[in-house]
C-alpha cells in the first residue's frame, strides 16, 4: 500500500522511511494526537517536576501521525517505515528535533520576533552607535 503524493503545502516535510510525510500541527491534529496520547502536546516535553524531557519514541509518532496531511498513511505503515528511517542513519534524536521544529512553527512556544523588528532594532543601535562618534 503507498502512501498518495499531496502537495506540501505549509507544512513542514519529512522523509521518514519511503514516506514523503507533510507535517502540520493544525486544531484537528492538535485534537487528534491530544486524544490518542491522554496528555497535551505540551505535556510531551515537561517532566512531573516541571523540567524539560524527551518525549517517547511511540509519542512522537502518535504526533506525527495525526500532523501528517498526506493521504493514506496508517500507523503500521508509519511503524514500518520508522525501522528504515533508522536503517538510513537518523536517530531518534533527529526524529524529536523534526517534532521540536512541528511543534513550534504551530505556535506553541510563542510567537517568534520578525525579521523587521529585529532589523529595525539593528538600525537603531547602529544610529546610536553613529550619533557617539559625532
Amino acid at each position: 500500500m503507498t502512501a498518495k503524493k499531496t502537495a506540501i503545502t505549509n507544512g513542514i516535510e519529512l522523509q521518514f522511511g519511503t514516506l514523503t510525510l507533510n507535517l502540520k500541527l493544525d486544531g484537528n491534529a492538535v485534537l487528534k494526537a491530544e486524544k490518542r496520547l491522554g496528555k497535551s502536546i505540551m505535556g510531551l516535553f515537561m517532566g512531573g517536576n516541571g523540567g524539560v524531557q524527551l518525549p517517547a519514541t511511540n509519542e512522537v509518532l502518535i504526533v506525527l501521525q495525526a500532523a501528517n496531511q498526506t493521504s493514506g498513511v496508517n500507523d503500521a505503515m508509519l511503524v514500518k517505515n520508522f525501522q528504515t528511517y533508522l536503517d538510513e542513519g537518523n536517530t531518534t534524536m533527529d526524529l524529536f528535533l523534526k517534532l521540536t521544529e512541528v511543534v513550534e512553527a504551530a505556535g506553541f512556544f510563542g510567537k517568534k520576533n520578525s525579521d523587521e523588528q529585529e532589523e529595525e532594532a539593528t538600525l537603531d543601535n547602529s544610529l546610536d552607535d553613529q550619533e557617539e562618534i559625532l
